[in-house]
């Protein structure tokens, strides 16, 4: 019998969830903010929403899969905890997919042997990538989800002689002014909680209490924020001598 999983997505800005009998989506919701994560106080309403959607109770959920990483250092962690809360109140596996993964399936494939490069921003000039090849239908990673500075190198295994290269993420447009390739297909998109059923397929249950999501770079905060220069004064006061 196929077994009930509610989907969590935060890498990015764009918040999303879906609940998945077996591997087809059959709910589904997401919100989005460019100036800000809103993650931390929409995320709960949309998962009450798709189990509702869905004619669920969350008692009836048996499996939470959440976006693993890498993505936004608040993104992932609002995701991931929110996933082990629901997890351990409900008593049911948690379940971790990998992000980049995830964004490669939201391309509708179209020939026989396709590189697929997933790209999230890492910030400066870095991408998050993952490189797969697509033949006759069936998928293999290339090399392992790493931050690139693809002006300096393009990923191990990239698939860049493939007869069809099609890039996608938020990070596209970035791939796409380096100009590797002329014939290439750069998609503008985020990772989506409804494209998660072939992953679903051979996703295994991770340890609830010492799983933590795949950052891949260490996180870095941004200059406090001083717009009346009181923090500057309380570390350098004036000498009154």
């Amino acid at each position: 019998m196929s077994r009930r999983v509610l989907v969590i997505e935060t890498s990015t800005k764009r918040c999303s969830v879906a609940a998945f009998v077996g591997t087809e989506c059959v709910a589904q919701r997401a919100e989005r903010d460019d100036t800000r994560h809103l993650h931390a106080e929409r995320l709960m309403p949309l998962v009450d929403a798709v189990v509702a959607d869905a004619g669920w109770t969350p008692q009836s959920l048996e499996a939470v899969a959440v976006s693993a990483g890498p993505g936004s250092y608040t993104g992932l962690r609002i995701g991931v905890s929110t996933a082990k809360g629901l997890c351990h109140a409900l008593g049911i596996p948690l379940l971790a997919l990998d992000t980049l993964e995830l964004l490669a399936h939201g391309v509708d494939l179209v020939g026989d042997d396709v590189a697929v490069w997933p790209v999230l921003d890492a910030r400066r000039l870095e991408v998050y990538v993952r490189p797969f090849r697509v033949t006759n239908g069936v998928w293999t990673a290339e090399g392992s989800a790493a931050a690139v500075d693809l002006r300096e190198a393009v990923p191990a295994g990239s698939g860049l002689e493939a007869p069809v290269l099609v890039c996608i993420g938020d990070a596209a447009a970035k791939v796409e002014a380096l100009r590797l390739r002329t014939d290439a297909t750069f998609i503008a998109c985020e990772p989506d909680a409804a494209r998660a059923g072939a992953l679903l397929e051979r996703a295994e249950p991770v340890d609830l209490a010492y799983f933590e999501p795949r950052y891949l770079k260490e996180f870095q905060a941004g200059a406090p924020k001083d717009p009346l220069g009181l923090r500057a004064a309380a570390l350098d006061p004036p000498s009154h001598a």
